[in-house]
C-alpha cells in the first residue's frame, strides 16, 4: 500500500463535480514531493504570459488547474500556493529553475 497519495483541486472548477482529482499514489514522501511541484509547475506555465508574478498569482488563485495537497503519514510540509509564489517570482525574475513534468 502507498505511503501517501496527491489529490488536486481545480480552482476554475471550485465547488463543482470534477474540480478534485486523483493525482497519484507514491511510496517515498520525495516521489509525492516531486509530482505535487510538477502539477504547480504546469498550471503556472498554462496560464501563458503574464506581466507579473502578482498577476500571475492573482490567475493561478482563480483559474489554477492544479492545486495539490498530498496525504500520508509522516506528514510532508507542502503548501501549494506557497511553492505557487516562489515559482512565480522566480519565473518574473529571470531566473530559469528547472520544471518537472506533471506526467
Amino acid at each position: 500500500m502507498a505511503r501517501y497519495s496527491i489529490v488536486s483541486y481545480d480552482n476554475a472548477r471550485s465547488g463543482q463535480e470534477g474540480g478534485r482529482g486523483g493525482r497519484g499514489e507514491f511510496d517515498s514522501a520525495e516521489g509525492a514531493l516531486d509530482r505535487a511541484k510538477a502539477l504547480v509547475d504546469f498550471a503556472l506555465e498554462q496560464l501563458g504570459a503574464t506581466s507579473s508574478a502578482d498577476e500571475r498569482m492573482a490567475l493561478y488563485t482563480r483559474r489554477g488547474s492544479e492545486v495539490p495537497m498530498i496525504y500520508g503519514e509522516p506528514r510532508i510540509a507542502f503548501h501549494a500556493y506557497q511553492y505557487a509564489r516562489e515559482r512565480s517570482n522566480a519565473m518574473h525574475s529571470g531566473i530559469l529553475l528547472p520544471v518537472a513534468s506533471p506526467e
